[in-house]
């Protein structure tokens, strides 16, 4: 068995994006030693579709498992969405990201658990103020109960009930960013269809903005003829 992959060293999203504090690095690195010590061949720094076509392994080797994971931002459309970070990118690399901006007011878009590790995150590397905003409420919300308790306690804000409008920016850079009501999460048959009320806004000062409203799967790297 040989694994590709595309990170510098093996474990992927357990050793990239999974932070210190729920996860310890050196946790993962065991069981990684342990899989290798089986046999398992690790090849990193690859970039499947670039250094190596999919084509060649598939010919290569008796049967090809893809399973590369979410790791494409969503876009949703907002104006200055361009000055946002995303969130799982912030994650993989965290400590450069905080290393120049102490201090920092950050704003966390997203109800999920991804968006909870960031708001954490964020907040024990420095950030002065932490502001979770989400489109869900209380039960709504997709994080469990007990990670958003824990970041509260750790100092970060939670606000449900609103979506992003458009970002309030000065040249490049930005200043904060507005909120517009969500009136309705879901549609009758429970489809996710939020309604918005745009004339009930909400402004919040911060200077970064982290974007973990999901993530979409990139299968660019895929050859059309397999």
């Amino acid at each position: 068995v040989t694994i590709y992959d595309r990170m510098d060293e093996p474990g992927g999203i357990l050793m990239y994006a999974i932070p210190e504090y729920r996860l310890p690095k050196d946790k993962v690195r065991q069981i990684t030693k342990a899989i290798g010590n089986m046999g398992v061949v690790y090849k990193q720094k690859v970039n499947v579709g670039e250094d190596i076509k999919l084509e060649d392994l598939a010919n290569e080797y008796d049967s090809v498992f893809i399973d590369t994971g979410a790791w494409k931002r969503n876009i949703i459309g907002i104006d200055g969405e361009d000055l946002t970070r995303f969130g799982l990118e912030f994650l993989v690399e965290v400590k450069q990201w905080m290393k120049n901006k102490p201090g920092t007011n950050v704003v966390v878009i997203g109800g999920g658990n991804v968006a909870v590790d960031v708001a954490e995150t964020a907040k024990r590397l420095g950030a002065r103020n932490v502001t979770m905003i989400s489109l869900e409420t209380g039960d709504q919300l997709p994080a469990t109960k007990e990670e958003i308790e824990r970041a509260v306690e750790e100092g970060v804000v939670h606000i449900g009930g609103w979506g992003p409008k458009t970002v309030i920016r000065d040249d490049v850079q930005i200043k904060g960013i507005q909120f517009k009501k969500c009136t309705r999460l879901r549609d009758e048959t429970g489809r996710f269809s939020p309604l918005y009320d745009e004339s009930d806004v909400m402004a919040v000062e911060c200077d970064s903005i982290l974007l973990a409203v999901g993530q979409q799967i990139d299968l660019s790297y895929l050859d059309e003829r397999l």
